[in-house]
């Protein structure tokens, strides 16, 4: 199931840059643009929207003051020219702030916050533990493409440098220009864990561990004396 999106900016521009990103993700619909803030609301009346791209200064009616007024907000990635509204904006509980001209990587690290479970919001007395679900997934950009990955089809990340090689069971492993370390935040921690200054490993697939090699399906990874506690840990939860 796509995510609704509603775009709202006083700029043609940018409205076209957003609606040019938007498109190239499969888990993204947009349904909406609007050039001000009461456009915008009239949008968020009749339409169900789970994400609003919104900029901040906007002819009469700002999109901070637009967000005052909304009861239910959905998800609201700001977008604006203007650095000194970051700190602020981040009291109305928005998920990110972009700063113009939004370079596609960054729109793709905000869009992620929102489609990857780990940054979903529950109440703390109805979240649980559950198993992956289909729609557990995470994008990458490599090749002049954007690429889908479902968490339960990655066996592990291979990271060198300044990139991550990604392995799956059935797919030639693809290398994207992502370091480990970020990448490791942004993943499931109940689901992946890291292993090696190298490696974060899907807990799923683990097949066997013999000393200092972890087997994942018919590869090989080696766990390090540093990272060794972590698997550890795990292995004592389960």
């Amino acid at each position: 199931m796509k995510l609704h999106c509603l775009v709202v900016d006083d700029e043609p521009i940018a409205q076209q840059i957003l609606e040019k990103y938007i498109s190239q993700i499969e888990a993204l619909q947009l349904v909406g643009k609007a050039n001000n803030a009461f456009e915008a609301v009239n949008i968020l009346h009749q339409e169900k929207i789970d994400i609003l791209f919104l900029d901040i200064k906007m002819p009469s009616l700002s999109g901070l003051d637009m967000l005052k007024t909304l009861q239910n907000p959905p998800k609201v990635i700001l977008t604006t020219a203007f650095s000194e509204f970051g700190v602020e904006s981040y009291d109305y509980g928005i998920s990110d702030y972009l700063m113009k001209p939004v370079s596609f990587e960054r729109f793709l690290k905000a869009v992620n916050k929102i489609v990857m479970p780990k940054n979903l919001e529950f109440p703390i007395e109805k979240v649980q533990e559950k198993p992956a679900l289909e729609n557990e997934f995470i994008f990458f950009k490599a090749d002049k493409k954007i690429h889908k990955f479902y968490f339960k089809e990655i066996l592990f990340f291979e990271g060198s440098g300044n990139y991550v090689k990604i392995h799956t069971e059935n797919t030639t492993p693809l290398m994207v220009l992502e370091k480990l370390s970020a990448l490791e935040e942004k993943l499931p921690q109940k689901q992946f864990i890291r292993v090696h200054k190298s490696f974060i490993v899907n807990t799923a697939h683990i097949k066997q561990i013999e000393g200092n090699l972890l087997k994942i399906k018919d590869k090989t990874v080696t766990i390090s004396q540093s990272y060794k506690s972590n698997l550890e840990g795990y292995l004592n939860k389960k």
